[in-house]
C-alpha cells in the first residue's frame, strides 16, 4: 500500500479543531476522592474544570480516539453534560462513543442513550457532521466523562493538529502521537517521499517538549493549562489558542526558505498547466473587449465578465460528488473548460481571469495565500495547507493590481477584507515564484453613510425615514449575506441590523433598496423609523441623545487591561448626516459642542447646530488600522472612551414659553 495524499495537520483544523479523537482504552480510570469534593472556589469559581484530558492519534492503525474527565461545579456547568463531537463527515467515522457520570457520593450512571447525527456544513467537498448526546443525572458536583474513538478508511495519513487550550482549565492532559510505522512509503499527491515527522509549538509555554518515546511515540504532557480567555475583537481563536501542528516531509522541511521556493515551483506548474494556451479562452477575451480599450479597460471588461460567471464556491446546490470526483481528476478542469462551463469554484475562476487577461498582451499573475479570517500565514512552517485561496495580479504599466475576480460581488480593484495584508506565494515576472504580500485594507475601501430626516413629537416620539449607502468592503458583506437568504430573509436582516443600533423601542420598517448585485455601484437601502419615547420629559423639557445610531452601542473596550492584540476585520468610515425637525413652540437649550479626537489610527468628529426649528447633526468616525498589539491597547482604549464620552452628550429642549 502506497499512502499517495499525505494531509498535515493544518489542512484538516479547519473542519475538525473540535474532533480530535485520540483514547482507545476500555476501563475507566479510577476517580481521586479529592476530585468528588472539589468545589467552585477551588477552581477559580469556574463553572467546570477539565480533570483530565488525553488524546493518542495512531497513523498506522488509521485511528484515532479521545478521552474526557470533567467536574460539574455550578449550575451553569450542567451545559458541558451536552456533548457535541464535530467530526469530517467525508473523511471519518465515529464510534464506541461511551460515557458516565459520578455523583458526588460516587455512584454511576453510565449513558445507555444514543448519539445521533446532525449537519454541521456541507458543500464545495465538505461534510461536517456531529455526534449529539447528553449524560444523565447530572448535578453540580458530578464527574461527567466520555470517550469514542475515530477512524478513516482511505489511504491517507492525517498527522494531528493538537488544539492544547480549551474553554476550560485543564488539570492534566496527554497527547500521544503514533506516526506511521508501516511498509508501504509515505508518498504526497506530486509523488514526493515523505520519510519524516515535523512538528511546530505555536504560542506554547516556553521550555515545552515532546517527547519520543523508544517504541516511536511522541509525546506531551501539561499540567494547569489556563482556560482560552475570549476577548472581544480579538483575532481567529486558531491563531492565538496554544497548540501543536505535525505534518511528514522531508530533509527540505527543516529549510523552510527551500521548502517554498520547491512549493512555489509546483504550485506555479499547477497554475500555467490549469491556464494552458487556449483559442477558446483568448477568442472570448476578445470578444469581451475592443481593440481601442486601454489595459485597464480590458481587465475591467474581462474581471465583470468573470464575475457573472457561476460561482460553485457560494452554490449551496453543489453537490459533494461532483466535487470530489473534480478533485480526483483535477487535470479535467482547466481554464477553458470553465470558459465552456461558465461556471467554477473561486481559485478556477481567479484563474480565468489570468488566463484571459494574458491573451489580451497584459501581464497577470496567480497569488496563492492564507486568509486571515482562518489562519495568520507562518513562512517558518513549512506546510502548504496554510494556503487556501488565490487572488490575481495585473500589471498596468508601472503599477500592480490585485484582483479578486472568485469572490462573488467583489469589485474591480478591491480585494475582500480576508485576503488584504496576508502573505503567500505569487508568481512573477521572471516566471519564478517568490514569497509576497498583498496591499493593506484602508478605511476609504469600506464606506458607510447614513442619512436621516426625522420629526420630534411633543410626547417625545420621533419618526422619520433614513438611507444608508454601503460601498467598498461594507456593501461586499451585506451583499454576500443577502445571497444566503430570500428577499423576505433580505428585509429582515436589515431591520434587525439597524434596530440593533436604534433604542429598543424602535420600530425599523425596510422600504427599498437598490443595486444588491452590481458591485461597481453603492449598495442603497432605505427604511422607516418610528421611535416611541425617544426624548425623556423632565415636565417643561425634553433630552435626547444626540448620536442616534450610537444609542445602543455597546462600550468597546472597558477592561483596564488586554491579553490579546485587538484585530478588527478590516479598517471602515463611517459618516453620519441626521436632522431633526422639533415639534412648535419648542426650542434648543442646551447644544453641546465635543472636541475631535484624532490619533494616528483613528478620527473622531461630532458637529451640532440648530437653526430655527432644524437641528442637525453630523458624525464622521474612522478606525484606520486593524491589529493593535497589546501595548497599544491604552492609547486605543483612550480613544474610544473619548468617542463614548461625546455620543453619550445628551439635547435639551424647551417650550419657547417657559423663559
Amino acid at each position: 500500500m502506497v499512502c499517495r495524499r499525505i494531509f498535515f495537520g493544518l489542512a484538516i483544523a479547519a473542519f475538525c479543531f473540535v474532533s480530535r479523537p485520540l483514547c482507545a482504552v476500555d476501563d475507566w480510570q479510577p476517580i481521586n476522592p479529592d476530585e468528588l469534593r472539589m468545589t467552585s472556589a477551588e477552581a477559580g469559581n469556574a463553572d467546570a474544570i477539565v480533570l483530565y484530558h488525553q488524546e493518542v492519534s495512531d497513523d498506522t492503525r488509521r485511528t484515532s480516539s479521545k478521552y474526557t474527565r470533567l467536574k460539574v461545579l455550578t449550575e451553569k456547568g450542567k451545559d458541558y453534560a451536552n456533548v457535541e463531537l464535530v467530526y469530517s463527515g467525508t473523511d471519518f467515522h465515529i464510534i464506541d462513543i461511551k460515557a458516565r457520570t459520578v455523583a458526588p457520593d460516587g455512584s454511576i450512571t453510565p449513558f445507555t442513550g444514543k448519539a445521533f447525527d446532525k449537519t454541521v456544513i456541507k458543500g464545495h467537498g465538505i461534510k461536517i457532521l456531529a455526534k449529539t448526546f447528553s449524560l444523565p443525572n447530572v448535578q453540580v458536583g458530578s464527574i461527567i466523562e466520555y470517550k469514542y474513538s475515530e477512524y478513516w478508511d482511505n489511504e491517507s495519513l492525517y498527522a494531528p493538529h493538537w488544539t492544547v487550550q480549551g474553554e476550560l482549565l485543564q488539570k492534566r492532559a496527554k497527547f500521544t502521537f503514533i506516526p506511521y510505522s508501516g511498509s508501504a512509503t509515505i508518498e504526497d499527491n506530486r509523488g514526493n517521499t515523505k520519510d519524516r515527522v515535523y512538528y511546530s509549538l505555536i504560542q506554547m509555554p516556553k521550555n515545552t517538549t515532546i517527547k519520543t518515546t523508544p517504541d516511536r511515540k511522541m509525546e506531551l504532557e501539561l499540567k494547569d493549562i489556563p482556560a482560552y480567555q475570549e476577548e472581544d475583537f480579538g483575532p481567529p481563536e486558531e491563531v492565538t489558542k496554544m497548540r501543536v501542528d505535525f505534518y511528514y516531509g522531508d530533509d527540505k522541511m527543516g529549510k523552510p526558505e527551500q521548502f517554498w521556493k520547491e512549493e512555489g515551483k509546483y504550485w506555479s506548474k499547477d497554475v500555467e498547466k490549469f491556464i494552458g494556451h487556449s483559442s477558446a479562452v483568448a477568442a472570448a477575451a476578445a470578444q469581451a473587449t475592443g481593440p481601442a480599450d486601454t489595459p485597464e479597460q480590458k481587465a475591467r471588461k474581462i474581471y465583470a465578465l468573470v464575475q457573472k460567471m457561476k460561482n460553485r464556491s457560494y452554490d449551496p446546490d453543489t453537490s459533494l460528488a461532483e466535487d470530489l470526483a473534480q478533485e480526483k481528476h483535477p487535470d479535467k478542469t482547466t481554464a477553458e473548460s470553465v470558459l465552456g462551463q461558465q461556471r467554477g469554484f473561486s481559485d478556477d475562476l481567479t484563474r480565468l481571469f489570468v488566463a484571459m487577461v494574458r491573451t489580451v498582451n497584459i501581464p497577470a499573475y496567480v497569488m496563492r495565500i492564507a486568509t486571515r479570517d482562518r489562519v495568520f500565514f507562518e513562512p517558518n512552517i513549512p506546510n502548504r495547507f496554510q494556503l487556501n485561496a488565490e487572488v490575481a495580479i495585473v500589471q498596468l504599466g508601472d503599477k500592480e493590481v490585485f484582483l479578486d475576480p472568485g469572490t462573488r460581488f467583489c469589485p474591480y480593484g478591491l480585494l475582500q477584507w480576508t485576503r488584504t495584508s496576508v502573505k503567500g506565494i505569487r508568481e512573477t515576472a521572471g516566471g519564478g515564484t517568490a514569497l509576497s504580500q498583498t496591499p493593506p485594507a484602508a478605511y476609504p475601501d469600506a464606506l458607510t453613510r447614513r442619512t436621516a430626516k426625522f420629526s420630534l413629537a411633543d410626547d417625545g416620539a420621533l419618526n422619520g425615514r433614513m438611507t444608508i449607502v454601503w460601498t467598498g468592503q461594507e456593501a461586499l458583506k451585506h451583499r454576500s449575506s443577502a445571497f444566503k437568504t430570500d428577499e423576505a430573509g433580505r428585509k429582515k436582516e436589515l431591520e434587525d441590523e439597524i434596530k440593533a443600533i436604534l433604542p429598543s423601542a424602535a420600530v425599523v420598517k425596510f422600504e427599498f433598496a437598490k443595486d444588491w448585485e452590481d458591485p461597481e455601484k453603492p449598495l442603497t437601502v432605505t427604511l422607516g423609523v418610528e421611535i416611541p419615547g425617544f426624548a425623556a420629559s423632565t415636565g417643561k423639557r425634553l433630552l435626547f441623545p444626540s448620536s442616534i445610531f450610537q444609542v445602543n452601542t455597546k462600550q468597546r473596550f472597558s477592561d483596564v487591561e488586554r491579553k490579546t492584540m485587538v484585530y478588527f476585520a478590516y479598517p471602515y468610515r463611517t459618516f453620519d448626516v441626521v436632522q431633526i425637525s422639533l415639534p412648535p413652540s419648542w426650542q434648543v437649550e442646551n447644544l453641546p459642542q465635543t472636541p475631535p479626537l484624532q490619533t494616528d489610527f483613528a478620527i473622531y468628529k461630532v458637529g451640532r447646530s440648530a437653526k430655527d426649528s432644524l437641528l442637525t447633526f453630523n458624525r464622521d468616525f474612522a478606525i484606520a488600522g486593524f491589529v493593535f498589539p497589546p501595548e497599544y491597547y491604552g492609547s486605543l482604549r483612550s480613544f474610544y472612551s473619548g468617542v463614548n464620552t461625546g455620543d453619550a452628550e445628551q439635547i435639551v429642549i424647551g417650550h419657547a414659553a417657559a423663559k
